[in-house]
């Protein structure tokens, strides 16, 4: 029987039934369906996963306060000893509206009587504290703190045995809770399609930090699925292609056997460099795996092909938009100092 008779039942879009917040988190519960039975558990396991575990967010990893070495030390007028307020720490909820390479240094510093929030953390540009009421500490009358804090951007848990250590004696490490999923719930319902009626249907519950929506903590782990599944259909429509293969190699035989027959000019070598740079598959530009699928699909499989179109022509490809002619005309100038053709 071939493929074209099998017909599959496809969910048409997800739902978004209902979503709720609070001081420190977001829910959402979503709904998808109808799909062929199984497909609710093989699909919710795989966004589980991901969401609590890949979905990067910024913590704070590390604590210097001056003249304290280690987590069980105490501070002068402050109620709890140095272990409960990295506990509280912990806790707090950072937003990096930046890419940040290297640790975020943030401040704290107070004098009492009073409580420390998560509001009492100054942070550069770029960094926001999405649950300022959280609590850290209560400082005396007569108190006064000041605190570094180090935030960097990671996913998962990171355990401080896993970390790089810096050689400075003050600096008291901190575990990195960077998932910005709090909790994945799912669940396999059934529903009727036609007479039948053991389809299945997709209920997925996201618990998420102020740091992200539920929604949008979905759509990421769903890209990160996508790009992995994708590594399957690029590498297996290579391999449907042998002849191709032995084509190119040929052709770059034949070239070989001239080139050794005559000696080639100045200005040849020159031309024939422009040439194998246009030749060039358009693989080793390096693209996301959406980019690329987008342009094999329309036939633009090398660098040449790619420089014959303009920006317009590429928009007219389904799924190409503007992230990906962004990375297309990045990737073209740093690799190959090459453009795109210009608009008429």
């Amino acid at each position: 029987m071939g493929d074209h008779m099998i017909s599959f039942v496809m969910p048409k879009t997800l739902k978004t039934e209902e979503e709720k917040e609070d001081a420190s988190s977001y829910y959402a519960r979503f709904v998808l369906s109808p799909m062929e039975k199984g497909y609710a558990i093989t699909i919710g396991n795989a966004l589980r996963r991901v969401l609590l575990s890949s979905i990067p967010s910024m913590a704070i990893t590390r604590l210097k306060i001056p003249g304290k070495y280690h987590e069980y030390d105490v501070i002068d007028g402050v109620k709890e000893d140095i272990l409960e307020i990295i506990l509280n720490l912990k806790k707090v909820q950072l937003k990096a509206a930046l890419e940040f390479s290297e640790p975020v240094r943030l401040t704290v510093a107070k004098k009492g009587p009073g409580q420390i929030t998560a509001r009492d953390i100054h942070t550069p540009t770029g960094v926001d504290v999405m649950n300022p009421s959280q609590y850290l500490a209560t400082l005396s009358e007569d108190a006064e703190v000041h605190m570094e804090l180090f935030a960097e951007i990671g996913k998962g848990f990171v355990p401080v045995s896993d970390m790089e250590l810096e050689h400075d004696v003050e600096m008291i490490y901190i575990d990195g809770v960077f998932s910005p999923v709090l909790k994945v719930n799912f669940q396999q319902e059934n529903v009727r399609v036609g007479k039948r009626t053991d389809y299945d249907k997709l209920v997925l519950e996201v618990w998420s930090k102020r740091s992200i929506k539920p929604s949008e903590a979905l759509r990421r782990a769903t890209d990160i699925l996508i790009k992995h599944f994708g590594v399957f259909t690029e590498s297996l429509e290579m391999e449907q292609e042998p002849l191709d293969i032995i084509d190119h190699v040929s052709d770059d035989e034949t070239t070989s056997e001239k080139a050794a027959e005559e000696p080639e000019s100045e200005e040849q070598h020159k031309e024939d460099s422009g040439d194998s740079v246009l030749s060039k598959k358009i693989e080793e530009l390096d693209l996301s795996v959406r980019s690329l699928n987008c342009l094999k699909r329309d036939k633009i499989d090398t660098i040449g092909d790619l420089v014959e179109r303009s920006e317009a022509d590429l928009l007219k490809i389904r799924n190409f938009g503007g992230k990906s002619m962004e990375e297309v005309i990045h990737k073209l100038k740093d690799k190959f100092d090459l453009y795109l053709k210009k608009e008429e």
